[in-house]
């Protein structure tokens, strides 16, 4: 005969036991990955699918207009070529030379340039990326035929790189939309700031290898924009507003094994998590059966 005081000490006995399945670190599925943009990113075109796991489709966009001979820069952007020569993905605007001298890379020299990356199985949290050929350890590169050298000046459509500051943005907007291209409004139509990243060369001592590790708040989307740094994105120790060239090698991160809200993961645990669950239950039931019997 179960007794309130049999009860009761059954009560504690489940107690204990959750508390014990509660007390062990929670384990969650996660797809932690390296997209090699690099290698499987090979055509030169404003938009292309790339190979590799997780799937991403990326995209070249510019705010820089005129023409090669007489570039300016706009306050809107359109779409531009994705560049591969070898040293990683950069973007080429209409107003620069797109020989086999270059310029190739995300640059900030006339107009905002930048690398969208659409990945379309799903939401990711961007942890890392490599960077390959940089204006920090290529300086005095001109923007439109190759050579140049620190003395001469950014006019007639030369820009001196010499610094390869980026940001990061992600898309924030209502589920289910495709991200606007506005230029200097990106921050108040949708697009989230990641984070700005000073000098992210391969050599410069603070982003060892050329990866500069990013989001630090984990911040999950399907939509990335790796851009070549503008005051519009703020201000920061280190950052400057020109000169900026930078190309992308590879990115990685991690796939939520839950739902995402917003722009954030929530997490399901694995099967293992539930089965030391179970266990405990089943445990308490067995117990409880066996005192039964011996009464």
């Amino acid at each position: 005969m179960l007794t309130i005081k049999n009860f009761s000490f059954q009560i504690t006995r489940l107690m204990v036991a959750l508390a014990f399945v509660a007390s062990v670190p929670a384990v969650f599925a996660a797809a932690t990955w390296t997209q090699n943009l690099q290698q499987d990113c090979q055509i030169n075109a404003t938009s292309q699918a790339c190979a590799g796991i997780p799937s991403v489709t990326v995209s070249g966009w510019t705010t820089g207009t005129g023409s090669t001979a007489s570039p300016t820069t706009g306050t809107t952007f359109a779409a531009a070529t994705v560049y591969n020569w070898g040293t990683g993905l950069g973007v080429v605007s209409g107003n620069e030379n797109s020989s086999a001298t270059g310029p190739h890379a995300i640059d900030n020299g006339y107009g905002i340039e930048a690398l969208m990356l659409n990945f379309t199985s799903g939401p990711v949290n961007l942890s890392s990326l490599a960077i390959g050929w940089n204006g920090t350890d290529n300086p005095c590169i001109s923007a439109n035929n190759g050579t140049g050298s620190c003395a001469s000046s950014a006019t007639g459509g030369k820009v001196n790189y010499n610094d390869s500051d980026l940001s990061v943005l992600a898309w924030a907007g209502a589920a289910g939309t495709k991200p606007t291209m506005v230029g200097s409004g990106l921050l108040s139509a949708g697009w989230s700031l990641v984070g700005n990243y000073a000098n992210v060369g391969a050599s410069n001592g603070t982003t060892a290898g050329g990866t500069a590790t990013i989001n630090a708040a984990s911040t999950y989307s399907s939509y990335w924009l790796i851009s070549a740094y503008s005051v519009a994105y703020g201000t920061g120790t280190n950052l400057g507003g020109g000169n900026d060239s930078f190309k992308v090698l590879s990115v990685s991160g991690n796939t939520c094994s839950g739902t995402v809200t917003g722009t954030t993961c929530n997490k399901t645990p694995e099967p293992g998590s539930l089965a030391l669950l179970g266990a405990a239950l089943v445990g308490f039931v067995a117990t409880r059966r066996r005192k039964q019997a011996t009464r």
